[in-house]
């Protein structure tokens, strides 16, 4: 059994600008709303945890009893720490963070995070929705139901394809809007309408049909795995809006990079690892 965590980046909302042709996405609201799912097996739960774990404590001071809050990974954190020990100006990073005080404490825990993908080699796909190009083509579906849609549909195909007889569930941390679309059976109406322009519809029964919402308060392990994802739809994100990694996140694209699903025919992350919505040609190359 492959566990799937799974953590966005953006937001969900269409809001436009009235009265504007073209029309715009209102001010302040993200371009891209990306899903990223990180895909260990069941054994590698606790090793991957307790190797994170070790990770924070070595690095963020994070001690027994402290707030996870002020130690929590997250790929705008890592950036903007980065950025400041770049400039010289303040971070808005956690507590936690003032432990990096120079490059070299920086370069030391973004390495032991690389580790944690060139060790235990997750398995990662990632759908982004470009929503300025929904708007531009009057597509009004909910971008949560299309990455959901994508990814269940990518998570099914890798395993068809490339883990023959493994089968797969979606762990994510209390969202009510994505629960609520469950519930309600729009994810199911929205793949069901993205179908209509496959060859060939894949076996959803190797993925269970919803994701088990975690109480990350409680669910101590599964916590730490997230942070994954986190950084993996950030970073995702980042490269397909700017055609490269920040700079500064660079050494950990290059570890996360080859954990990618590759479509099976191409040989590509694109179109399989990472997934665009509306479907579109890239110049990017791996």
């Amino acid at each position: 059994m492959l566990i799937f965590y799974v953590d966005e980046t953006g937001t969900a909302s269409l809001a436009t600008v009235p009265g504007i042709d073209p029309p715009e996405l209102v001010p302040g609201t993200a371009a891209f709303f990306t899903l990223a799912a990180i895909g260990i097996r069941d054994s590698a739960r606790k090793p991957l945890a307790e190797y994170l774990l070790r990770v924070k404590a070595e690095h963020l001071g994070a001690a027994a009893g402290a707030s996870w809050d002020d130690t929590e990974i997250k790929g705008r954190y890592l950036l903007h720490v980065a950025k400041s020990l770049r400039t010289g100006r303040k971070h808005s990073a956690p507590p936690g963070y003032s432990a990096i005080a120079d490059q070299a404490a920086m370069d030391a825990f973004l390495h032991a995070l690389g580790l944690a993908m060139s060790v235990f080699r997750p398995l990662i796909l990632a759908n982004v929705v470009d929503k300025y190009k929904m708007i531009a083509r009057g597509i009004g579906t909910n971008p949560i139901g299309i990455a959901y849609s994508y990814l269940q549909r990518n998570i099914a195909l890798t395993l068809e394809h490339q883990l023959s007889g493994e089968s797969a569930i979606i762990v994510a941390d209390q969202q009510t809007q994505h629960e609520a679309l469950f519930k309600s059976g729009g994810i199911h109406e929205i793949r069901s309408q993205l179908e209509k322009d496959l060859t060939r519809v894949p076996n959803y029964n190797l993925v269970l049909d919803k994701p088990l919402w975690l109480d990350t308060d409680l669910s101590m392990w599964d916590r730490e795995i997230l942070q994954l994802a986190d950084i993996a739809s950030f970073l995702v994100t980042k490269v397909i809006d700017d055609g490269e990694p920040p700079a500064e996140l660079a050494r950990l694209w290059q570890a996360m990079l080859p954990q990618f699903a590759l479509h099976h025919k191409s040989g590509k992350v694109l179109g399989r690892g990472i997934a665009m919505y509306p479907p579109r040609s890239s110049r990017l190359s791996f």
